[in-house]
């Protein structure tokens, strides 16, 4: 009787214990499904001058990088390979960049490249509709070039160089590839980029070395360079001996005209359409993209 008795409790203990554990499990809720809308994205340049064009398969080399909050979503990655389908909600942004930071100055055999980035206003993605981001572009670094100006057309040729020492960075300039002034007619030649402090300045230190019959010049002097701007160096002969003029004027560097790139289109496994531009990072399926790689 005391085993039968011994049973039945054991019994009754492992059925209690199921029935909770079912209990709980018909009030647990589904988690809700995650629900996605689309992006297309704009570059709004400035059109006070015509400087830069940049054609739409050009912008989708420009490097996107997407943030919600102080999270960082994607990115940076070319537009051309970002999947620009985001979870519904609030508190988007896009930064863009033409190239990166480094690229900026020290490609193209360390002559740089002009540089535009911009950020978007703050934006949400609704449940299956299309929102339009815009970004507007300007010129985040600045330009320098060297120009002999006609004293100097002839004498140049051969004997003078000029160097531009910024850092551990050293450009060098001779006649075949500096700009010249003759006749009134002004060429720019060879054009270095330099990346400016968050001042928007840059001071780069200049040496001229120059020599002509039997004469030599050293000349050293400091420039500063400013963000958005062309900054010409000219180079004259001073009347009646061989030292320098040294003059520098500035033109404002602008992106020309707007530009609107809509990704080429492709349809997901569950038949919604994703404005993408190429790879999908994070699949054509329904699951949430993995946001804590970029925390």
């Amino acid at each position: 009787m005391r085993h039968t008795f011994k049973y039945i409790c054991m019994v009754l203990t492992a059925f209690l214990a199921s029935s909770c554990l079912n209990t709980e499990d018909f009030w647990q809720e589904e988690e809700p499904a995650v629900e996605y809308g689309n992006v297309e994205l704009s570059f709004n340049g400035t059109t006070r001058a015509t400087t830069t064009t940049i054609s739409p398969e050009e912008a989708k080399n420009f490097l996107i990088t997407v943030t919600q909050g102080d999270r960082i979503l994607r990115g940076p990655q070319t537009l051309a390979t970002m999947n620009l389908r985001f979870p519904v909600g609030q508190g988007y942004q896009v930064f863009a960049e033409s190239c990166s930071e480094y690229d900026a100055e020290f490609g193209n055999d360390q002559w740089g490249q002009k540089r535009f980035t911009g950020i978007s206003e703050e934006f949400g993605v609704n449940k299956g509709e299309t929102t339009k981001a815009s970004v507007g572009m300007s010129v985040s670094n600045a330009a320098l070039c060297m120009v002999i100006g006609p004293s100097l057309v002839n004498y140049f040729k051969t004997s003078c160089t000029i160097s531009v020492t910024d850092g551990d960075r050293t450009l060098e300039w001779n006649y075949d590839i500096a700009g010249k002034d003759e006749n009134g007619v002004v060429t720019d030649g060879k054009i270095a980029y330099f990346n400016t402090d968050e001042t928007g300045y840059c001071t780069l230190h200049y040496t001229i070395k120059a020599s002509s019959e039997g004469n030599i010049t050293d000349m050293d002097g400091t420039l500063t360079l400013t963000r958005a701007k062309m900054s010409r160096l000219r180079l004259e002969l001073e009347s009646g001996n061989y030292t320098f003029d040294v003059s520098v004027n500035q033109d404002d560097l602008y992106i020309d005209d707007n530009l609107s790139v809509t990704p080429d289109d492709v349809t997901s496994d569950d038949g919604a359409t994703d404005a993408v531009g190429g790879n999908d990072e994070f699949g054509t399926d329904n699951s949430e993209p993995d946001y804590d790689q970029y925390n």
